[in-house]
């Protein structure tokens, strides 16, 4: 961090330099000097130090002048008063104006630490403040660069590029219980010490994704290994991909596209710290779907053919095969095209706004082999879906969704349904929207109305004395027994078993519900 020290007399200035350095023994501060109050605001003004230490009686400009200017203009930077006079005006006046904090001179050593130690604490917390919450400027370029095609933040891109004259950009991907960011961004203070405030920016991206930017100093490969291992601690699964090294006036989009390649270059790597410079292009050849065969795939699908939409797709991953690996983007793009084919099968292709963007569900896999398995077992649903005979075709609407979304739950009740997974492997939509949507048509939400079905079909199967209530817990989609006994009980008002007992008894359904 910059740290100022305004004096006017030489040997008073060097000496206080002098104690400075002494105290930073983790070379945490960047320390430059002024003359007069005039240069020192001039300094203010340009480099924005974190810290100011400036004597009080100087010609041109006085420290409490100093001070004024630095407040009026709104700088955060704080300011320690030195003087050689202990007149209580001067006190006054200084805390008055928004001094951090007062110091007689001959200034000791005991004295010099106790404030600096406070002004250091005090700036970790609100560095550590800024970085969660966004506020600090370099952030708030790096964020924005990424989110916006055509950011031009005049002041922040200026911030950046005095902190970063290069940079390395991180992307972290979970893929499930990531840590919080609090405990994250502690323990990297404490491996990182003095760099994690000054060479370091965090941003959460997304829930399940981060960016770490760093100033690159020393052996990266092991700063990279000693970041992975804070962020698998606690079960955490991630996926890391590392940018090039970029100059400051490089674009950061760009660091952050290449290393969200990487990220996905895992693909073939199988591993979960990839570097770009590990991924060479000319290593990768193109394969483009051809056009026979998103014919086929789209007439097999909407017929309800599996046999033949799984034939397709094994002609279509063999030829894949004999060209691996192919660019990321080529892979992309054919999981895309093969995604939207689905969707136009289904009748879910004018529902874009709510959708999910495709390239976000492609870093999900680890293998070329997981996006087959995917694509097929949605296709196997799709087929499964489709209409044997029907004359009227169904409208592209809420409704339908809705319809669709019961029939589904109705037919597989006995298995592990979520929305999330309707959402993602059947209807390849947006999970809130669908969600909204059902309870909208339906007066009743998703997990309500499959929970009905399941309770229905589970009175069925105790009326049978040959199941247990654990076979009947399974067979009604409960893989819990307790959790089963629970929802029973809530639902009916009685356990499965004094329920086995009540129609036993000659009890009926009606009556169970008066009961």
């Amino acid at each position: 961090m910059k740290v100022l020290v305004v004096e006017d007399e030489f040997y008073a200035r060097k000496a206080m330099i002098r104690q400075i350095k002494k105290y930073d023994q983790d070379g945490l501060f960047e320390i430059s000097e002024a003359s007069n109050g005039e240069e020192g605001w001039e300094f203010c003004e340009k480099y924005k130090p974190e810290l100011v230490l400036t004597d009080i009686r100087m010609p041109k400009m006085d420290g409490i002048q100093l001070l004024q200017e630095i407040r009026n203009n709104e700088l955060e930077i704080k300011v320690i008063i030195l003087s050689a006079y202990s007149d209580f005006e001067y006190a006054r006046s200084a805390i008055v104006n928004g001094a951090s904090d007062y110091l007689l001179k001959p200034i000791d050593d005991t004295a010099l630490t106790e404030c600096l130690n406070k002004f250091v604490t005090q700036h970790k917390i609100e560095r550590k403040e800024a970085l969660l919450s966004r506020k600090d400027m370099a952030t708030q370029y790096i964020l924005n660069s990424i989110q916006e095609s055509k950011y031009s933040g005049f002041i922040e891109k200026n911030m950046f590029e005095r902190v970063f004259s290069k940079y390395q950009l991180g992307v972290f991907l979970f893929l499930h219980d990531k840590p919080r960011q609090e405990i994250f961004l502690t323990e990297l203070e404490e491996s990182c010490g003095s760099i994690m405030l000054t060479k370091i920016r965090f941003v959460e991206l997304k829930p399940d994704m981060w960016i770490l930017l760093v100033k690159p100093e020393g052996d990266m490969l092991f700063f990279w290994r000693r970041i992975r291992k804070l962020l698998e601690k606690e079960d955490s699964q991630v996926k890391m991909g590392i940018s090039n090294v970029y100059g400051a006036k490089d674009s950061v989009l760009d660091a952050f596209r290449e290393a969200v390649t990487a990220v996905k270059s895992r693909i073939y790597k199988g591993e979960s710290l990839i570097f770009a410079k590990e991924i060479k292009q000319e290593d990768f050849s193109e394969y483009y779907l051809e056009k026979g065969i998103e014919r086929e795939l789209e007439q097999y699908l909407k017929e309800g053919n599996e046999g033949k939409t799984g034939t397709t797709l094994d002609k279509l991953f063999k030829d894949i095969e004999k060209v691996l690996p192919i660019r990321i983007e080529c892979l992309e793009l054919l999981y895309s095209q093969i995604i939207l084919i689905y969707r136009r099968t289904i009748r879910m292709e004018n529902h874009d706004k709510e959708l999910d963007n495709l390239s976000e569900g492609f870093l999900k896999f680890d293998s070329v082999l997981e996006i087959e398995s995917y694509l097929r077992r949605i296709a196997e649903n799709i087929c499964h879906m489709q209409p044997q005979k029907q004359s009227d075709e169904l409208t592209n609407t809420g409704m339908d969704i809705v319809e669709k979304m019961s029939e589904y739950a109705v037919n597989n009740y006995n298995m592990d349904i979520t929305i999330r997974n309707l959402a993602e492997n059947v209807f390849f939509m947006n999970q809130s929207y669908i969600s909204h949507l059902f309870a909208e048509k339906k007066g009743i939400s998703f997990s309500a109305f499959l929970r009905m079905i399941r309770i229905c079909h589970a009175k069925e199967f105790l009326a049978d004395a040959r199941w247990s209530v654990t076979d009947v817990a399974l067979m009604s989609g409960y893989n819990d027994t307790s959790q089963f006994i629970r929802i029973f009980r809530q639902e009916t008002g009685m356990t499965p078993k004094k329920y086995r007992i009540f129609l036993k008894n000659g009890g009926s359904e009606n009556e169970s519900r008066e009961s």
